[in-house]
């Protein structure tokens, strides 16, 4: 009898509400602060349009990748993983990540993992040191025996 190769067991891991909440926080800071001293110089100064559609499309382009960060991350029974940010829901087979990514300084526990697709990036709000990220990985690893893994 041919052995089954996942578990019939799901794996969820939501990173916590404080780290994403003040990440946003910070990120509506920083937004409020470039928009204030940006909009003073540019009334006084009388910058042309092309310079302020320019800084609100870096502004806008910022929100977008931040809102596209999962703060949920699933994995079924049959490989396949869940990513859900604030701007969507992204579904893909435990095959199409080659490569999984954590954070550089290994001293801050909540910061980002970075997922690479087919295609494109995915990235995670963490808690590196969390069981249940612990165990989301691990089941990632036992579906994709080629994913590499780095600081995780």
């Amino acid at each position: 009898m041919k052995k089954d190769k996942f578990p019939k067991k799901d794996y969820l891991y939501q990173a916590p509400t404080l780290f994403v909440g003040l990440f946003y926080l910070l990120l509506l800071l920083w937004t409020a602060v470039c928009v204030v001293m940006i909009g003073s110089k540019t009334l006084s100064a009388g910058w042309p349009l092309f310079q302020l559609l320019m800084i609100a499309f870096v502004l806008g382009y910022t929100w977008f990748f931040s809102l596209g960060i999962s703060y949920r991350i699933y994995i079924n029974e049959k490989g396949t993983i869940e990513f859900t940010s604030f701007r969507r829901v992204l579904s893909v087979k435990a095959d199409a990540i080659s490569l999984v990514e954590g954070p550089r300084l290994a001293l801050i526990p909540y910061s980002f993992i970075r997922f690479r697709l087919e295609r494109e990036k995915a990235y995670l709000f963490c808690r590196i040191t969390d069981d249940e990220l612990q165990q989301v990985l691990k089941k990632m690893r036992s579906a994709n025996r080629e994913m590499k893994f780095k600081g995780v």
